[in-house]
């Protein structure tokens, strides 16, 4: 064991929610140490070998699953964590959600929520994407939905001179995705703070309500320390902060309960011709109602190759129309019936497999979207000019005519009927209320029963928030920090790389 390190705030992740609140504490002075446990890569170490940015950027390589092992839980292991693979997507927080979180104990004052979003947002450039980013294969899709009559939407993003690429998930090699690594990390860099890179938390220290230290291990080495803080903040999000609650025996009964995920599946429309979908950016058309989400995910070859339904020579049959494709994703809000645990693996074979697990299991009313989706998106594939859709159901054959989307309910009937099922949005796990025997954080975003304890990440969610959850994780962390710190927001942020811009092209002109 090494000397022990110091700091005044030691925050644990560098995502979305860490990010934001290291910013806004280091702009304020205090002395902020991030704890990161996956690799700081820049956009220069970037590149378009999905494989190899796969296995860098993600938590356990893309392959972390529920204990069932029938969805994947997609998450960064990186440096801004999961912000990093994202494709930039924002929306805010539903209002009748925001109402909903109030009803649970965690009120979110509309007015202090608007400043953060409009915070959060001038920083990341939010805007809606131009339409000459968008693919080809877009105008298929706006015209499908308009033909069975759902009006499109088009995506607001946090993108800065984009160059539609169409490589989100694995990061943006030109450095224009406007994700936390390139916008509040070095943001808080430039006003003292430390990243620690490649670092794990083990367990928190703690006795009599008040955290001691965290005991760290580095990555790389094995060499352990213990960092020690006048205050800690959890930010790594709703599968990793549950846990190391687990770890460290705070909340047991509490904490990792309560998970829900944004679940999902990719259903996919072969047209006639070549409408090349990955010709621009990935996701530019959706179509959003409160019990499912359908949004455009045009990947590029691994990646759609490992969520294209089929086996064998029918699945390389239709990678080889790789140019003809379109995909919608299908988004199921789900209950906050999931848990975060520490099983079998963790308490017997810890030199193997030293994680949590991930218990998740849709209901029959999930199941019910699920299928009310999916027959949204073949419809308006086909009402757009596709010639096959193929769903991703084990067993169902290629959809053709509207009437084939009457079996449906004969090929989904379980969560297990999906393939390629899974969240890279999973929320809750230390949810936030004023319910000390429920809930695990208390409305100011301390941790129920200490004094120096915070967490501000998805893991607050009492249940999923409908939408794509950065935007919303980032303004409430801009709220949490005004709590964490003591301090008082500006009005406006003058730092980070879109206020550069526009200073520069002041000087220019």
């Amino acid at each position: 064991m090494s000397a022990d390190r110091r700091t005044e705030i030691a925050v644990v992740g560098s995502g979305a929610g860490g990010s934001v609140v290291a910013y806004h504490l280091a702009a304020a002075g205090r002395a902020v140490t991030v704890i990161e446990r996956g690799p700081f890569v820049r956009a220069s170490e970037m590149t378009h070998d999905e494989p190899a940015m796969i296995a860098r950027l993600y938590k356990d390589g893309g392959a972390q699953t529920n204990n069932e092992a029938d969805m994947f839980v997609l998450q960064g292991n990186c440096v801004g964590g999961s912000t990093v693979l994202t494709n930039a997507v924002c929306f805010r927080m539903p209002e009748d959600v925001r109402q909903s979180f109030g009803a649970h104990g965690f009120a979110l004052p509309p007015d202090r929520l608007a400043a953060a979003y409009r915070r959060v947002e001038s920083v990341l450039n939010v805007s809606l994407l131009p339409e000459d980013l968008h693919n080809p294969a877009t105008r298929r899709l706006e015209n499908g939905f308009r033909a069975i009559g759902r009006e499109p939407g088009r995506f607001q993003k946090a993108m800065l001179h984009c160059v539609g690429c169409g490589f989100c998930n694995i990061g943006c090699r030109y450095g224009r995705k406007m994700d936390a690594a390139q916008t509040w990390i070095p943001m808080a860099m430039a006003h003292g703070a430390r990243i620690d890179a490649g670092i794990e938390v083990r367990r928190i220290e703690h006795s009599r309500g008040r955290v001691r230290g965290l005991r760290c291990r580095e990555v790389a080495t094995g060499k352990e320390f213990v960092l020690r803080a006048e205050r800690y903040v959890l930010a790594g999000g709703a599968i990793n902060t549950p846990e190391l609650l687990l770890r460290s025996g705070i909340h047991p009964s509490r904490a990792g309960k309560r998970t829900s995920f944004n679940a999902g599946a990719v259903a996919f429309g072969e047209f006639p011709e070549e409408v090349d979908g990955f010709d621009g950016d990935q996701m530019c058309v959706h179509y959003i109602e409160p019990r499912f989400g359908l949004e455009q995910i045009q990947n590029p070859p691994v990646s759609m190759a490992l969520t294209l339904p089929g086996w064998g020579t029918d699945h390389a049959e239709r990678m080889a129309n790789y140019r003809r494709l379109a995909a919608l994703g299908v988004l199921v809000p789900t209950r906050p019936t999931g848990e975060v645990f520490l099983g079998v693996g963790h308490r017997l074979l810890k030199r193997f497999f030293d994680h949590s697990d991930i218990r998740f299991r849709m209901g029959a009313d999930e199941v019910a979207a699920f299928r009310d989706g999916l027959a949204t998106a073949a419809a308006a594939m086909l009402a757009g000019g596709a010639t096959r859709v193929f769903l991703p159901l084990a067993g169902m054959p290629p959809v053709t005519r509207f009437a084939d989307l009457d079996e449906l309910p004969r090929f989904l009937r379980d969560q297990k009927d999906l393939v390629g099922f899974g969240s890279s949005h999973p929320q809750g796990g230390a949810a936030a209320g004023n319910d000390a025997r429920r809930d695990v954080v208390d409305p100011e975003f301390r941790v129920h029963g200490f004094e120096n304890l915070f967490v501000s990440d998805a893991s607050l969610f009492p249940h999923s928030i409908r939408v794509n959850p950065m935007l919303s994780v980032m303004a409430v962390a801009d709220c949490a920090a005004e709590v964490i710190g003591g301090i008082s927001m500006p009005d406006a942020i003058a730092d980070g790389p879109v206020a550069n811009a526009r200073r520069a092209a002041v000087a220019a002109q």
